[in-house]
């Protein structure tokens, strides 16, 4: 019997939100959390679409197979580098961080993980 792929959404404002709802409803998925800093909006997503708040990030790394990063670009470095470097897969919203310099440092963690991002 095949798992579901175990997924959680970092940052639920305007696009990640989306992000939990198009998740919670693929077969094959299953959306195992949600992490905002605004703890009465993840609350709300994890209601409305019958997940877990998680209140920081790294306690995620354990506990998925892949996450989605729609938190600020400034954030996007220091949410997606843990993954990456765990060879979690990540998908980052778009730009994917706020310098090249940053970017690279992305690109070449998913490089030396595998994890593809």
């Amino acid at each position: 019997m095949t798992h579901p792929l175990r997924i959680a959404v970092i940052g639920v404002g305007h696009l990640g939100r989306h992000h939990a709802r198009i998740l919670s409803t693929l077969d094959g998925a299953s959306l195992v959390g949600v992490v905002d800093v605004k703890t009465d909006r993840a609350a709300e997503i994890a209601t409305a679409f019958g997940t877990a708040v998680v209140g920081d990030a790294r306690d995620l790394l354990d506990r998925v197979d892949a996450v989605s990063v729609a938190v600020p670009t400034e954030s996007h470095l220091a949410v997606a580098l843990p993954f990456l470097e765990r060879g979690i897969p990540v998908l980052v919203e778009k730009p994917l961080a706020r310098s090249v310099a940053e970017a690279d440092r992305l690109i070449e963690a998913a490089g030396r993980s595998g994890a593809v991002l």
